[in-house]
């Protein structure tokens, strides 16, 4: 596997975990007892393992312990990203919408 096809596979591992983590929290929303960071590892975890598998399948790459080592990696990587892209964008645009609303009210 080279570098640009790592970052790529990550790329799309990472916005599909983010993706499957958000629906998760919006289907359970009241229930306080679940931690939205392990369901989010967890997701990351399966589309970046399961994903890695399927692209070795597709190109007939064979199961090595390397191979596999890399799919566990690649879950791990995935879930690393998707945790920090997601929070950290909403966040920060929240912070750029009051900040706007508060420059507004003080030219309006």
């Amino acid at each position: 596997m080279t570098i640009t096809v790592f970052l790529i596979l990550l790329s799309a591992f990472s916005a599909v975990s983010s993706l499957v983590t958000e629906g998760v929290k919006n289907l359970f929303a009241g229930s306080a007892s679940i931690s939205y960071n392990v369901v989010a590892l967890v997701s990351a975890l399966i589309i970046g393992t399961g994903g890695t598998a399927v692209y070795y399948q597709f190109y007939a790459l064979p199961f090595t312990v390397s191979h596999i080592l890399y799919m566990v990696l690649m879950g791990l990587a995935s879930g690393l990203v998707s945790m920090t892209s997601y929070d950290k964008v909403k966040q920060t645009i929240m912070q750029l919408i009051r900040c706007q609303q508060t420059e507004g009210g003080r030219h309006g």
